[in-house]
């Protein structure tokens, strides 16, 4: 089996270039080694801009990232704790970076596959992590936990600081992982989606030239099996719901096949049994576990924030230094409003989350006008992977964590060259 092969104009494999090859061992080896990882991509980063630093800076200023960092910069000058403020900048400015390194990279432009092998690369990088919590799953359950307790192979399963039947494959966190393995779901159907698609119309040069090879297809589809699985193993219930609403929209992409309306029973079914006989997390399915969540006080806390300084917000970091211990149940401490647009409301003030959302929403849109235009089964891919980042960003805000934020704003990099390739043009 090989990944989409990624050929220059003139024919020599990866245009004789090594930076491919950097770029794909950096997005691969994320999960498993993020530092290493963020190492090459932080010097990838610092040649491009050592480069072409003019070209990086237009396609950012016309992309409005100029704009938003100046309102991160001019809430963190009026930040409650400037010190933290300033600090978690790092969460946002050097993946503005990174949006105009690949919008300015040539190896990422179209007619080049390179961002389809990427996203190849990246759902076939899930299976350990799928294969892992699934494992972790079983051996939590009390008959099993009790004859393998013990055994210091299993000892990464329960030395962790979350409780509940849920699994992290070692990445720190169950949410983590459910946000990382819907990121991959939605690639994984994209690829498969469009390429289903693709058959029930003429194909393109492009489409034919990328299309994956049978057993790529196959190993495709059992990634995305296994990340569905890992999903429900979480115990997520913001990444089942993402999860489930990706299957949706990809089974209404493919609805002209009947037997698609079967297996689509087949999953509901299997999701509804699952959860009614299994719960999330050792908790039985009920209503109270909607009504009862801890994230409805952490809504209304951050919206009384926001009411208090809605223009500047209090800083980066700032509902974490307001919040009182224990005014959420059970949380001594709580760092964000667990959504992404209270988060940034409350964090930044409202007119740069209005910013945020204009800025990332631009793009996004794009996107999708391009994809209703010319159907790309790469450009679904990125779009379905990142409208899984939006559905999860509903119920948690996981930008802390670097191996998600380099995943969810390469997936934004990527709709912006394969939906507007002009944009260093303009």
């Amino acid at each position: 089996m090989r990944i989409n092969s990624v050929q220059s104009t003139n024919g020599s494999f990866l245009g004789g270039s090594w930076h491919i090859w950097l770029w794909l061992a950096a997005l691969v080896i994320l999960p498993f080694a993020s530092y290493l990882s963020l190492v090459i991509l932080v010097g990838l980063m610092v040649g491009a801009l050592c480069q072409r630093f003019q070209a990086i800076s237009q396609v950012l200023w016309q992309q409005g990232y100029g704009l938003l960092t100046a309102g991160l910069l001019l809430s963190a000058c009026f930040a409650a704790n400037a010190g933290d403020a300033w600090l978690q900048l790092a969460n946002f400015l050097p993946y503005f970076l990174l949006i105009g390194v690949l919008s300015t990279a040539q190896r990422f432009q179209p007619p080049r596959p390179t961002l389809t092998m990427v996203a190849q690369a990246i759902v076939l990088g899930s299976l350990p992590f799928s294969i892992l919590a699934l494992v972790e799953y079983i051996v939590r359950f009390p008959g099993i936990t009790a004859h393998v307790g013990d055994w210091s192979i299993f000892q990464w399963v329960f030395d962790v600081s979350f409780t509940g039947h849920r699994a992290h494959a070692n990445l720190s966190h169950p949410n983590i992982l459910s946000n990382y393995l819907t990121i991959v779901l939605g690639l994984g159907l994209g690829l498969l989606v469009g390429q289903m698609c693709g058959t029930t119309a003429q194909p393109s040069a492009d489409t034919r030239a990328s299309a994956p090879s049978p057993l790529m297809t196959t190993t495709l589809s059992i990634a995305v099996v296994l990340a569905g699985i890992g999903i429900f193993c979480t115990s997520s219930r913001n990444g089942l719901i993402a999860a489930v609403i990706l299957l949706l929209i990809a089974g209404y992409l493919v609805r002209r096949h009947r037997w698609v309306w079967l297996l689509g029973i087949v999953i509901l079914s299997a999701i509804g049994t699952g959860l009614l006989v299994l719960g999330f997390g050792g908790r039985h399915l009920s209503l109270a576990l909607f009504t009862d969540d801890p994230r409805v006080k952490a809504w209304q806390i951050a919206i009384d924030l926001i009411r208090q300084r809605p223009l500047l917000g209090w800083g980066l970091g700032g509902f974490s230094h307001q919040y009182v211990p224990f005014s959420v149940t059970d949380h001594e401490r709580l760092f964000h409003p667990h959504n992404l647009w209270l988060y940034l409301a409350c964090d930044t003030g409202i007119p740069t989350m209005v910013l945020f959302c204009w800025v990332i929403g631009r793009t996004y849109l794009a996107g999708l006008r391009r994809l209703v235009s010319h159907l790309d089964p790469t450009l679904l891919s990125y779009i379905l992977g990142f409208t899984g980042c939006i559905l999860f960003s509903l119920f948690d805000v996981t930008l802390f964590d670097a191996r998600i934020n380099v995943l969810s704003w390469f997936l934004i990099g990527g709709i912006s060259i394969l939906a507007t390739p002009a944009w260093k043009n303009q």
